[in-house]
């Protein structure tokens, strides 16, 4: 298959997993009692369309793998070491959300609909401990060391608007600030940073280049 086809396909990935990731944060605050998540998290999760939504998270997350795969395709020639160190970290950092995201799904059910289990999300149980900090720390550093020297690479190239990084930046570093301050700041960095990835993605389909 020819790159400029693979970054054709990126460039439409990254559409539908912004899309879809947007679509997530605006559903997210229609249909939970948000207002419950500190308070009891459990019932968030007992929700009846939390598989769902949590579903179209994680199915937006996975194609933003692959889409910024594709623009990192597209300029990596000019992008240097820090571009690429870049790319590494946000790639790790979107592994990370997925792997998060997949517990929302698959187990956080389990917990929450168990008795013996359900203090785990009511009480701050898992929120508390050490180990979920050091993985939340560690996926925030990740998506903000990323972000950075990613984005600095996409605003020096010539291959994509300069706005496109900027927003990704933006969108980006108040998401991964969001659980420190509140979800609807971590939704608002979200649709910023979708923003800026679909700007990318128009660029690799309407200007292909590769062999």
């Amino acid at each position: 298959m020819k790159l400029a086809t693979i970054q054709k396909l990126g460039g439409f990935s990254l559409i539908a997993g912004s899309i879809l990731f947007a679509a997530y944060s605006v559903l997210f605050l229609s249909l939970f009692p948000v207002g419950e998540i500190q308070k009891d998290f459990s019932r968030v999760v007992l929700s009846p369309p939390w598989i769902g939504v949590v579903g179209i998270a994680f199915a937006g997350v996975v194609l933003m793998v692959f889409g910024f795969a594709a623009v990192y395709s597209r300029f990596y020639q000019g992008a240097g070491a820090l571009g690429l160190v870049g790319f590494v970290f946000i790639e790790i950092a979107y592994l990370l959300q997925a792997c998060q995201v997949a517990w929302e799904i698959f187990l956080y059910p389990i917990i929450a609909g168990n008795q013996s289990s359900v203090a785990l999300l009511r009480d701050g149980i898992m929120r508390g401990h050490p180990l979920f900090h050091a993985f939340r720390t560690g996926a925030s550093a990740s998506i903000f060391l990323g972000i950075i020297l990613f984005c600095f690479a996409l605003v020096r190239s010539k291959e994509f608007p300069k706005s496109a990084g900027i927003l990704i930046f933006v969108g980006a570093l108040v998401y991964a600030l969001g659980p420190i301050l509140s979800v609807m700041v971590a939704i608002g960095g979200i649709i910023v940073l979708s923003l800026g990835c679909l700007l990318l993605a128009l660029e690799l389909i309407r200007n292909q280049r590769g062999g």
